[in-house]
């Protein structure tokens, strides 16, 4: 997959400290592309990245194509779709919308309690 090896090595901004990209097929990865700025420290596909709040984003774009596919209603609570515990009542687009009443963060500070 020539077109993905350049679209990996051509990342910007430049330097990008590190990059792992794939393309997964039925569940299964088909292909595994990586850079870094450092030499010999290549990732890999068994690298683990810190990603935080970008992960909103891309649970937000696939909430909105399973809502275009039909699958799910906005308007739908969350316990329709999985087990939520208290937050179950709340809906698919007051989660999405941050208005479902729920903290934003856990108690005890984050960084003491992720060893990673």
């Amino acid at each position: 997959m020539p077109a993905l090896l350049y679209r990996v090595a051509s990342v910007r901004p430049r330097p990008t400290p590190s990059l792992v990209g794939a393309v997964v097929r039925d569940g299964a990865p088909v292909w595994c592309g990586a850079r870094s700025m450092l030499a010999g420290h290549e990732p890999d596909a068994s690298t683990q990245y810190r990603i935080g709040s970008l992960t909103k984003t891309f649970v937000a774009v696939l909430v909105m194509r399973l809502r275009d596919e039909g699958r799910l209603d906005l308007a739908d609570p969350l316990a329709s779709y999985l087990d939520a515990g208290p937050a179950g009542d709340a809906t698919i687009a007051q989660l999405l919308s941050h208005t479902a009443g729920l903290a934003s963060e856990t108690h005890g500070p984050w960084w003491e309690r992720n060893p990673r």
